[in-house]
């Protein structure tokens, strides 16, 4: 039995969502072939290599049209028909890609590779694996959907009753929270050595004005070390890096951190934009969460989400209140809890498992 995950690179929410599923899924059957693939990377020709570079420039470079572009989109497709029209060589290296593993399932993390997959559906009909979607935002989009999708996996119940009303049946939806590192339950004591410090992440890219946030939070809160982590940023790793300098002690700066929720295990308290994988790590950790500025769209739709549900604040009501950490597990674990799921890789991957098992019984 063969599956393929298929993710984007845009940060690296997307990539350890399917890693976390796929690392599962070997743990629970061994005999089971996982492949990976980056949807980007299938995107061979000059003018499908464009259009994405235009894409990560717009929602870096131009928030406030992406944001009136997303929201545009929000309840109807047709930004999806439209971009469904583009991409024909990436379908067609996708369907090279399904014949060489031997695919009975792919398995996306993106919108961008549920595209793809939904289109290579339509071209093979029957002939197809089965495509499942895993969909990492707290609030539901329509970049996400896709009628030719055999089933999704959802963060909550709130989401379901989204795709409900959009004409899904119960048996295309599974209720699994966003995917999280499957050992992350186990051994969750505290182990604090040293000082104590604050981790502060601006995700893969490096974003959420965390140059502005560390020096105000070194200026006002003089009592704690900061950890803070600039992805792929080398820029903002540098001028912070000088910043370190200055305040020995007080100040660790770091690229990128290799599984970072061991890191978040021992922090006080995270900050952090609102990106679906973090956040949840940290609400499954029980963790002070204050989310700084997001990316427009979907974090901003997280933002609001985990607000609501009493999971986290936002770093403005952080500033009017800091004493909140202190208070923080009688005021908002409890809703931590109920929002992320720490068995959510373990849902996903058995699921997975059983529909492989059903096509190809032995």
């Amino acid at each position: 039995m063969h599956v393929l995950f298929l993710y984007a690179s845009t940060g690296s929410g997307h990539l350890k969502a399917a890693k976390y599923v796929a690392e599962t899924i070997k743990r629970k059957n061994s005999n089971i072939q996982v492949h990976m693939s980056d949807a980007l990377k299938l995107c061979y020709s000059a003018f499908e290599s464009f259009i994405l570079k235009a894409f990560r420039f717009l929602i870096s470079g131009c928030p406030l049209t992406y944001r009136f572009l997303y929201r545009l989109t929000e309840k109807n497709s047709f930004f999806n028909y439209i971009a469904g029209l583009f991409f024909s060589s990436s379908v067609s290296e996708l369907k090279r890609i399904c014949n060489s593993t031997k695919a009975d399932c792919i398995v996306c993390t993106h919108p961008f590779a549920l595209m793809l997959a939904s289109k290579l559906k339509k071209e093979l009909k029957l002939n197809t694996p089965v495509i499942m979607g895993i969909i990492t935002d707290y609030k539901l989009h329509s970049f996400w959907i896709y009628p030719q999708i055999d089933l999704y996996f959802v963060p909550s119940d709130e989401m379901k009753e989204d795709l409900l009303r959009l004409g899904w049946s119960e048996d295309r939806i599974k209720v699994t929270g966003v995917p999280c590192p499957p050992d992350i339950g186990f051994d969750v004591k505290v182990h604090r050595q040293g000082k104590p410090y604050w981790l502060v992440s601006g995700g893969g890219w490096g974003l959420g004005n965390l140059e502005s946030t560390t020096l105000s939070l070194l200026e006002k809160q003089a009592e704690c070390m900061l950890i803070v982590v600039t992805g792929e940023n080398n820029e903002l790793y540098r001028r912070l890096k000088i910043i370190e300098a200055k305040n020995p002690g007080r100040l660790i700066v770091a690229g990128t951190i290799p599984k970072l929720y061991k890191t978040m295990k021992n922090a006080l308290a995270v900050l952090t934009k609102p990106g679906g994988l973090t956040v949840t790590e940290a609400m499954i950790l029980r963790k002070p969460l204050i989310l700084l500025k997001p990316l427009p769209g979907a974090e901003e739709k997280n933002l609001d989400y985990l607000v609501r549900q009493g999971a986290a604040i936002s770093y403005s009501t952080f500033l009017k209140q800091t004493d909140i950490i202190d208070r923080w597990h009688q005021l908002h674990s409890h809703q931590q809890g109920l929002t992320a799921k720490s068995d959510s890789s373990y849902q996903i991957a058995r699921c997975i498992i059983e529909t492989c098992s059903n096509i190809n019984p032995e």
